[in-house]
């Protein structure tokens, strides 16, 4: 028995240093940086179809800054368990403000299509990604998924 806590005594170290944080440290990209740069890209393009549809068609201006809004909300959850989950130097990215003026009025047709496809394609990612995370980030892109659905179906 002494023998065998030797042993472990003497092999522990060793074996335990395969679980040492260094080791722990990712090295492929997170699940979740995919969908915050959708999240941001979402943003920006309903930033803009809200812009560009004001006058056009008030009612889808209205929906596309809600989407906006959200879609902004997502982004920036999602970069914050970035953040917690491997502390590092700030993040560059942010939905860039709008440069300019807002450019010509596309038909509301083509905005409301391209808003609806663009929150499906963050719906599908999030419900993609659900099953393969733990607890909290599950939640996460499952409410994310939930939002975007509810969206994706008030545009179509």
């Amino acid at each position: 028995m002494l023998t065998a806590g030797t042993a472990l005594l003497l092999t522990g170290p060793a074996a335990l240093t395969g679980c040492s944080s260094s080791t722990l440290a990712p090295s492929r990209p997170d699940p979740l940086e995919s969908p915050a740069r959708r999240a941001e890209a979402d943003a920006a393009l309903a930033q803009a179809v809200g812009q560009t549809q004001a006058q056009a068609n008030p009612a889808l201006a209205a929906s596309a800054r809600a989407l906006a809004a959200d879609r902004m909300a997502h982004a920036t959850a999602l970069r914050a368990e970035l953040r917690r989950a491997r502390p590092g130097p700030p993040s560059t990215s942010t939905v860039p403000p709008p440069a300019g003026p807002a450019p010509a009025a596309p038909a509301p047709s083509a905005a409301r299509t391209a808003l609806a496809q663009a929150a499906r394609a963050a719906q599908d990612e999030a419900a993609g990604l659900v099953v393969t995370l733990p607890g909290y980030r599950a939640a996460l892109l499952a409410s994310i998924a939930a939002c975007c659905a509810t969206h994706a179906a008030l545009l179509s």
